[in-house]
């Protein structure tokens, strides 16, 4: 009698990276949440004034280049991987 072989089929392809993938999601997804944080508490100190407006919107811009790198570095670390 023969036996069958054993066949492996993978019906979800693993996502590589250069760096793992999970954790670049995970560290993304807190530098961005620590981010709004912080940018939202300056937006009600600032409503408050209990600090300069400008402060507000060099905070708000930050926030815009660190989730815009951030994401960049996400996407071009899976498409890479």
């Amino acid at each position: 009698m023969q036996q069958d072989p054993d066949v492996v089929v993978e019906l979800k392809s693993k996502t590589k990276g250069v760096v793992n993938p999970q954790a670049v999601r995970w560290i993304a997804f807190i530098v961005i949440t620590v981010s709004l944080v912080v940018c939202t508490v300056l937006c009600i100190l600032a409503i408050w004034d209990f600090t300069k407006t400008d402060a507000v919107w060099r905070a708000v811009t930050t926030f815009i280049v660190v989730s815009i790198a951030t994401a960049i570095f996400a996407f071009v670390n899976e498409k890479l991987g």
